[in-house]
């Protein structure tokens, strides 16, 4: 397979060099990030609809044009709509297109189990900004669909878009989702999707049959916006609903499956554990309101909303619920204990979470005279945020609630400054005393100089209860500790004219918890009461030469207990590709992707209750990681076909990230996106 791909991609290259020159790329907005990075640059551009709109127009005037009707959709989300009702076009580009791997984004890349859907931890330090509640259940965080996930349209067409990818050969990973919106009125607009993804193991097959699905998960959301025709109330609906399964094989019995040849095929190789299953739902309905009080502007050609004073109100209702079965006796001795059942044949572990939440929010805006987004404007919102919670597992049962008090305010000096402030404090409940304080500035010295960005926060949180309370047939204990103290310092660099950011951070941390190696070796809750210090300097830069790109990430982390957080000292990622079109309509990109990491000490990982831990100091050594890919735009498609882990057999044959479970060896995937407008 790696050979037929090879010769098609060499193809390809031969193709381009006798091609004729055709028109060059259009360019769009971008800033070398995922499509939720771009969304996110979009947002906090005053004028972003207005500059896609004309470059969008003037594409369209071009003889060839690819863009068709997606002028006429336009999308917003929650985080957009806080102080005033924005929205945007579609992004029509292939950028980033072939990268679906939620698991393994180049700026966000994990330690994982091998398998797209399985359980991953962050490799870079990424702490979470959260206070409150927390249940601690996160290894399945980013297959779900949340509310603040969900995309609301205005389509003054029906508007239909399809995905789907598959491996060329064995079928070991697949994804599908739909989505479907249409105004059933001008202004209201309903909608739904649907998602599934599966995965078969590459390495140690669910009772050792390789047909088995090890992931399989399920997305799916309905929703609907209503806004009134004076443009004052907007009202946003959404249920969700996310049904995650996954096998936790307990990894592979052969340790040496690189070092040594073996006459098995991987995906019949003995594991640990051969039907031990996780089951995560996830289902929510929400609703929020926001309603404009006084004066109102609107620009853009009313596309853009600027109220003086705004209530809202979000009600919010989840439940979730996580699942452990074991079918059959350990007898590898991965499972320790038996504190329930007599023996591993019994386990079915359930931990069910509800929560009920209401928030209300009072905002008020003083603005010049002048249109400007950022000239001599102040925001203010304050917000009280209630929740309540029922939390149970085996026999321990608790109800208890939070109170938090919520502000923040964003004063623009001008056009070339401003600052930003916000709090979140825990004034009542079971988490009294946590807190959020964050501030940030940014400084605009110029087009070709760029932008300066000072923030800093400091934060108080609870441990995950998951840490002081476990009720389970593997693993019991009822510990207490100290709160975690969090402070950071960031600078930030940027030039967006030149692709270029760097930023700089500094992490001073206080009583971390985390999982450790207990008595019997296996995961034991453990609390750091000296202070860890962790310095992380990132930098991206592209650069464009004609037909060619080049674009590049790369991450220094230092910390005096690199053995506690286990992150590498180094990542880096690059990205060389050249763009052509062909026949004047096909506008295709080809080039190749190479990712490394320095070692580090690697997390060992505990099925029984989805955690990784740091066990001993083992550590592997590893070599670049290179994929080739070429990706298409023709009308309303877009197409990729990739060939991941190129160069395995070169340096080695093949690496972990996470103790005793192998990453995926080669593979070529194929991909479509097709979007419809009826």
């Amino acid at each position: 397979m790696k050979k037929h791909f090879l010769i098609l991609l060499f193809t390809f290259l031969a193709l381009q060099t006798f091609a004729q020159v055709s028109r060059e790329r259009p360019m769009f907005p971008n800033n070398g990030g995922n499509q939720q990075q771009q969304q996110q640059q979009n947002a906090d551009n005053s004028t972003g609809e207005e500059n896609l709109d004309s470059i969008r127009a003037k594409i369209e005037a071009k003889k060839d044009s690819i863009v068709y009707n997606s002028k006429f959709i336009k999308y917003t989300k929650i985080n957009f709509l806080t102080d005033s009702t924005r929205i945007f076009a579609l992004d029509t580009t292939i950028k980033d297109f072939h990268r679906y791997k939620i698991i393994d984004l180049p700026e966000s890349p994990t330690q994982n189990l091998g398998l797209n859907g399985l359980a991953y931890r962050n490799m870079l330090f990424e702490p979470a900004k959260t206070i409150g509640f927390d249940a601690g259940l996160h290894f399945y965080d980013r297959y779900l669909l949340n509310p603040e996930d969900i995309k609301y349209y205005r389509a003054r067409t029906q508007y239909t878009e399809m995905y789907y990818v598959t491996p060329a050969g064995r079928l070991a990973e697949q994804m599908f989702h739909v989505i479907h919106t249409q105004n059933v009125k001008p202004n209201l607009n309903v909608g739904a999707s649907y998602a599934k993804m599966g995965s078969r193991s590459f390495y140690g097959a669910p009772g050792r049959q390789a047909d088995v699905l090890a992931a399989n998960h399920l997305n799916a959301s309905l929703w609907s916006w209503y806004e009134s025709p004076n443009k004052r109330y907007n009202l946003l609906a959404n249920t969700t609903f996310n049904n995650l399964k996954g096998y936790d094989n307990g990894s592979i019995l052969n340790d040496s499956i690189f070092t040594f040849p073996t006459n098995v095929e991987p995906e019949f190789e003995a594991a640990r554990l051969n039907n031990a299953k996780r089951n995560l739902t996830n289902n929510t309905i929400y609703i929020k309101q926001f309603y404009n009080i006084g004066k109102q502007r609107t620009i853009d050609t009313n596309a853009v909303v600027l109220p003086t004073q705004r209530v809202s109100y979000k009600l919010a209702y989840n439940n979730q619920k996580s699942i452990f079965v074991n079918e059959g006796f350990d007898n590898s001795g991965l499972l320790k204990n038996y504190f329930i059942y007599a023996d591993s044949s019994q386990t079915a572990d359930t931990t069910n979470i509800k929560n009920l939440q209401n928030e209300f929010n009072y905002s008020f805006y003083l603005r010049g005279n002048s249109l400007s987004f950022l000239r001599n404007e102040l925001k203010v919102n304050v917000g009280l945020q209630h929740d309540y919670y029922d939390y149970q597992q085996f026999n321990f049962n608790t109800k208890f609630q939070n109170l938090t008090l919520k502000g923040d305010a964003d004063y623009s000096f001008s056009d070339k400054a401003n600052l930003k402030l916000n709090l979140q404090q825990i004034i009542q409940g079971r988490n009294f005393g946590d807190f959020l304080y964050e501030a940030s500035s940014e400084i605009k010295l110029g087009n070709k100089i760029g932008s300066v960005i000072l923030s800093a926060y400091s934060q108080n949180q609870s441990p995950a209860i998951i840490f002081e309370r476990q009720i389970s047939n593997h693993y019991q204990w009822n510990l207490s500790f100290d709160k975690i103290k969090t402070q950071n310092l960031a600078f930030s660099y940027l030039i967006p004219k030149y692709n270029f950011k760097a930023k700089a951070e500094y992490f001073l941390i206080n009583n971390h918890v985390y999982f450790g190696e207990g008595v019997d070796g296996d995961a034991y809750p453990k609390q750091i009461t000296s202070n860890i210090n962790m310095l992380k300097i990132s930098l991206r830069k592209d650069f464009k030469f004609g037909k060619f790109t080049f674009e590049n990430f790369l991450v220094y982390q230092k910390t005096d207990f690199e053995s506690v957080l286990m992150t590498p000292e180094i990542y880096t990622f690059h990205s060389f590709y050249m763009h052509q079109d062909f026949f004047k309509v096909l506008k295709t990109e080809f080039g190749f992707d190479v990712k490394y990491f320095s070692s580090y000490t690697a997390p060992s990982y505990a099925p029984g209750l989805a955690q990784f831990y740091q066990k001993g100091n083992q550590q592997f050594s590893n070599f670049p990681i290179a994929d080739v890919w070429i990706r298409t735009n023709w009308k309303r498609a877009n197409l990729f076909l990739r060939y991941d882990y190129v160069n395995k057999g070169l340096f080695n044959s093949g690496y972990y990230t996470v103790n005793r479970y192998p990453m995926p060896y080669s593979l070529a995937k194929f991909g479509v996106s097709w979007n419809f407008y009826d």
